[in-house]
């Protein structure tokens, strides 16, 4: 017995360090395509958005913002030729260097042994230009072949970095095995883990190399940030790959077989990068023009043809650019959003049977290549732009980032015919099948994507949080203050006290809702015993429309009754009991109960759905033997439906718990009015106000940190009443 419990533990602990290992390998593989975490940005020069691969992959791209010519603009030489000089050289380090030459070779007829004494006027400052220029070429010269020293060594060590995340995954591609080759897999993860962390040593030689080239030219180098990250996913990697090899052994006589093969693997991963890469917009390859939003990803560029062109629209109206060219990139970004996708179906469904695999491999292959070719498409379109007479004024953005996908693409095709030709022929009677527990993954597949793209993909948004971020700009033009904005609230009175404040009515408003979230259970309860259909109908109609009435058109009824001038005022004008109109909606009296009222009205129909779904679940038979005992209507309602619905009850009352900070803002903002803005302004108004609210400073930063606050005491809340309801009932939400 107690053998087996240590079998139990070693197995739990086994799979959680699995898991958090292909965590980390994973959040490692991401990282390389980050810009902001690529150790080969050693200066502010360089673009945020230029990742690690393309350090790497794409020499030109990785060195385009850091050509010598901008920063000799920033010179410290007063002489006004050399000024001229830069601005009108080429774009690249030999330009640079043969046109400072000539410049050179054309005063040097003159005689710079001599002195000056017995030449003329003319002479002594020819040779005097000579020599000045001269030394000024020595000292551009060296400054410029240390930064791009600094630059190439950078580019060598991100080739290293990326060759030993790739032998990390080729690892993760082994863990995949039997237990044999799974050991294999660790060893092997844990060396490309000690390699990642041994290749981010150079990377601050190489910034040190470039910080050296100050004394000449303004390079803006700044210590590579992106190291920290990479050192820390790499340790913490290698310990649970270590610990796995450790813990985990292989029985006796056990084969090194793989459950899924290295190029299904390959290509159900990159399939998946892929996917995310589709609402990633640095990553986006159809943003050919400066003009074009940073925000758009290629999956709204190919799915909202008026939101990638909303900023292009005066260049279309103008005629400096033909439409068609931008329809080009927008069909080509379609078809790319439509390859990928097929990528992922054909991923997900290769886990069946022969036959399926085959129905895969064949819409892996026809996806990749239909991608593949419509990159061609954006890059014909980027053509199209830079061969335009207006460039200047279309300011086209070279798209980077298809080297990267053409190669993904070409990987997924390749690993896609190797694993058909590999996949034996299916038996002719065979039908498409996947096993059953694979079917209910699939089935929630789409779900888990919804979910994680706008539940946790936002929570990207957190980072905000922690720079000095204004409004219009990115986050490279702002400054980084860490804790800055966490703090603000114990260091300000006045924020403190309107937080307190806040708090207070969101708490309030929540809590009466909370404590009458009974009222839809009674009404559906009641609701159920209305025997005549027609009237059931009618009213659980009439109680459920307001739930899809916007709030602005329930302020309009509002209005309209309770308002100066509305059914309630004029009635009591006219009957002679007020002098004058009142608005009724002015004043903080019973404000809460007064939101409270409208909340109940608006959603009291549309929350009692649920427990007319839990009623009709009830089983008959317990009616039949209640009425067979001598029981009444309200005898059973209490007896039978009651109990029946608590259950359902409680887990609703759970998520209201969790969600006590959470009461909306829409309604709060349309009520609000000078003379109640105090009591009514809950946390999310609060929050909005803050950042976009008219007269607001637009301190999205601090806002942020309020919705931080706000979502981790909602999950702690709900931790706490789902352990709550476990003490006390027995059962939980999980």
């Amino acid at each position: 017995m107690l053998e087996d419990k240590k079998n139990d533990v070693k197995s739990i602990l086994t799979t959680i360090l699995s898991y958090a290992s292909k965590l980390t390998l994973i959040l490692l593989f991401v990282f390389m395509f980050i810009g902001r975490m690529n150790p080969a940005r050693i200066s502010k020069v360089m673009n945020t958005n230029v990742s690690l691969v393309k350090s790497a992959l794409y020499f030109k791209g990785y060195t385009s913002d850091l050509v010598a010519l901008q920063n000799a603009k920033k010179t410290e030489s007063s002489n006004s030729e050399l000024e001229n000089l830069a601005e009108t050289s080429g774009d690249s380090f030999d330009d640079y260097y043969s046109n400072f030459a000539a410049m050179v070779a054309d005063t040097s007829a003159y005689d710079m042994v001599g002195g000056f004494e017995d030449d003329d006027e003319e002479t002594a400052s020819g040779k005097i230009q000579v020599r000045s220029y001269k030394k000024e070429w020595a000292a551009f010269k060296a400054a410029h072949s240390q930064i791009a020293n600094a630059v190439e060594k950078a580019h060598k060590y991100s080739i290293f970095t990326l060759a030993a995340i790739l032998i990390c995954v080729i690892g993760l591609y082994l863990s995949c095995g039997t237990n044999k080759i799974r050991k294999i897999g660790y060893l092997v993860i844990c060396a490309g883990a000690v390699l990642v962390s041994l290749s981010m040593i150079p990377y601050s030689y190489a910034y040190d190399l470039l910080a050296g080239s100050l004394d000449s030219l303004e390079v803006s180098p700044i210590p590579p940030s992106g190291i920290s990250g990479f050192i820390s996913f790499s340790i913490i990697t290698f310990v649970l790959a270590l610990a796995l090899f450790v813990i985990e052994k292989a029985p006796e006589g056990q084969k090194s077989e793989l459950k899924a093969t290295p190029f299904q693997v390959t290509y159900r991963l990159l399939a998946l990068l892929l996917f995310i890469l589709l609402f990633i917009p640095g990553a986006n390859p159809a943003r050919i023009s400066l003009n074009i939003s940073r925000n758009v990803s290629l999956f709204t560029s190919g799915f909202s043809y008026g939101t990638y062109v909303r900023n292009m629209e005066r260049i279309l109206v103008r005629g400096w650019l033909p439409s068609s060219v931008m329809r080009i990139a927008y069909f080509s970004s379609l078809l790319a959003c439509l390859g990928i996708i097929a990528c992922g179906i054909g991923s997900c469904i290769s886990v069946g049977n022969n036959k399926l695999k085959r129905y895969a491999h064949i819409s892996i292959f026809a996806g990749s290549a239909l991608s593949f070719v419509s990159m061609f498409g954006i890059v014909h379109a980027y053509n199209l732009i830079t061969s335009s007479e207006n460039v200047e004024r279309i300011e086209p953005l070279e798209p980077s980032t298809v080297p990267m996908y053409c190669i993904l693409l070409a990987l997924i095709c390749i690993c896609a015919v190797i694993s058909f030709i590999k996949t034996p022929a299916p038996e002719k009677d065979e039908k498409p099948a996947i096993e059953a527990p694979l079917q209910l993954f699939l089935m929630i597949l789409p779900f888990l994507i919804l979910v994680f793209i706008f539940a946790y993909l936002p929570l990207w948004g957190w980072r905000y949080a922690f720079f000095d971020y204004n409004a219009g700009d990115t986050l490279s033009m702002d400054a980084w203050v860490g804790w800055k904005w966490f703090k603000a609230p114990f260091e300000n009175a006045a924020t403190r006290n309107d937080i307190i404040r806040v708090l207070r009515n969101t708490l309030a408003m929540s809590g009466l809702g909370i404590a009458t979230s009974w009222l839809p259970m009674i009404f559906a309860i009641f609701l159920s015993e209305i025997k005549n259909q027609t009237s059931k109908k009618i009213i659980q109609t009439l109680t459920t429309i307001p739930n899809f009435i916007s709030w602005v058109l329930v302020y309009a009824i509002a209005f309209c009754i309770f308002g100066t001038e509305g059914f309630i005022s004029s009635l009591m004008v006219n009957s002679g009991l007020w002098e004058r109109g009142k608005n009724m909606l002015m004043g903080d009296s019973f404000i809460w109960v007064k939101m409270w009222l409208w909340g109940t009205w608006k959603g009291l129909g549309w929350s009692a759905i649920m427990y007319i779904a839990a009623i009709s679940g009830i089983d008959q038979q317990l009616y039949e033997a209640a009425t067979v005992d001598g029981a009444g209507r309200f005898q059973k309602m209490w007896h039978i439906t009651l109990p029946e619905l608590f259950p359902t009850y409680i887990v609703l009352l759970i998520l209201s718990v969790s969600n006590i900070l959470s009461n909306g803002m829409d309604q709060y903002l349309v009520f609000k009015n000078p003379t109640n803005k105090n009591p009514i302004e809950v946390l999310d108004l609060y929050v909005y106000q803050l950042s976009f609210g008219q007269g607001s400073n637009n301190n999205i930063p601090f806002s942020t940190v309020v919705s931080m606050f706000k979502s981790l005491v909602s999950v702690v809340l709900l931790f706490i009443t789902n352990r709550v309801s476990k003490l006390i009932r027995g059962s939980s939400i999980f």
